[in-house]
């Protein structure tokens, strides 16, 4: 299911275009069906009575007569039919609502702990992620929503999934209340690598492809590798994701508050960290939405060029810039409105199922037989 256009893609197995034999070579087998019941006329003659002398007897009728071999001759040509098999696709049309696949990527460094305003002693960090679960109430039961949190590196918290427990159960692990060893961890680091956390959301799209379609490590590392340094006027797509069709119905929500880099230079090249400009325009090729929620206004250049929508609409998603007032309320707004803008749409599907006619002919074969059997039984068809 193309994939379910992201939503779930049907796999069917092989159709049959309108309607064909399975084993066409038994049909065959009925040119032979008059042969079983030809009979030789004639014999040695033989001296009878005149036939005045013989009284006057009722012809049969043409049913006992005939009605034996017809039965048997339909049995042989039902018989044959269902060996041959012949199958046909039956379509119909149907509706369904559009699935899709948003990773939420929550920037947890130590700067995310000072105050978010408007009262009430709570933390950006506070405010980000009330939005996220906010977001999560909002999205449809079939959408499938991951977690990823950020500092200096970046850790997957919660893959994909449709259970909203379990992901607000995965979210709690990220609030200054748990004391959780993550969120010790994420909060100590002081860089915000939102490129390399953008890029495992990426990767774990991947993971989630059919695995004829999955990119080895190899290829993997290859594809990462060739996204690191300068900026690429395009980036090439790998030919596994190409015929996947990847990417529509896909989308990936950062928010953080540090200074959104580029990061091309020679130390983040030895570190192996993606140029972010050539991650947002593989995102664009690839059909995946971006929506950075940025509370610094300070963007690289470079990386708004690639992000904000153009003119011909090859824009890869939106920034959402904070007011300098920030509150908890700003923040829920922006994820209505990037709830509004990936909407799950009501789709139309065709689908095809494929049908046999054997078991049909194999029971019409099973009746005919009994009722050959019964007559060629009976004393009123039995020949004498």
């Amino acid at each position: 299911m193309q994939w379910r256009y992201i939503s779930v893609r049907m796999a069917m197995g092989p159709m049959v275009p309108d309607g064909n034999f399975e084993y066409p070579w038994a049909l065959m087998l009925l040119f032979g069906i008059p042969l079983v019941f030809y009979r030789k006329r004639g014999g040695t003659a033989r001296a009878f009575s005149a036939i005045s002398l013989i009284s006057s007897v009722p012809e049969p009728g043409w049913f006992r007569r005939h009605g034996p071999d017809l039965l048997g001759g339909l049995f042989l040509a039902t018989a044959v039919l269902g060996i041959a098999n012949f199958r046909y696709s039956a379509s119909w049309q149907g509706t369904e609502l559009e699935s899709r696949w948003i990773m939420m990527v929550q920037d947890l460094s130590g700067s995310m702990n000072r105050p978010a305003g408007g009262g009430g002693g709570k933390t950006l960090g506070d405010a980000a992620l009330a939005g996220i679960r906010a977001f999560i109430d909002m999205r449809e039961a079939d959408d499938l929503i991951g977690l990823i949190a950020f500092s200096s590196y970046a850790k997957l918290i919660s893959p994909p999934t449709f259970d909203k427990k379990v992901l607000k159960q995965k979210l709690g692990l990220l609030d200054r209340t748990s004391d959780s060893v993550i969120f010790r961890e994420l909060t100590a680091g002081g860089a915000t690598n939102a490129s390399y956390a953008t890029w495992l959301a990426l990767c774990t799209f991947f993971m989630l492809l059919p695995e004829e379609h999955q990119l080895t490590f190899e290829e993997m590392d290859d594809f990462r590798y060739a996204l690191l340094g300068t900026t690429l006027e395009s980036v090439s797509i790998p030919e596994k994701l190409r015929r996947a069709e990847f990417g529509h119905g896909m989308a990936v929500v950062l928010f953080t508050d540090g200074r959104i880099e580029a990061g091309k230079s020679d130390a983040d090249v030895r570190k192996g960290l993606p140029n972010f400009v050539n991650v947002i325009k593989l995102m664009r090729k690839l059909g995946i939405k971006f929506y950075l929620i940025a509370l610094n206004r300070d963007v690289h250049p470079d990386v708004r060029s690639a992000l904000e929508e153009r003119p011909d609409g090859e824009g890869a998603g939106r920034i959402f810039y904070m007011p300098r007032g920030f509150s908890p309320e700003k923040i829920a707004e922006v994820y209505e409105k990037i709830h509004r803008m990936e909407k799950n749409r009501l789709l139309v599907r065709f689908y095809k199922k494929q049908k046999a006619t054997r078991g049909i002919f194999a029971l019409a074969a099973a009746i005919l037989l009994a009722a050959y059997g019964f007559l060629t039984v009976s004393p009123g068809f039995r020949r004498v």
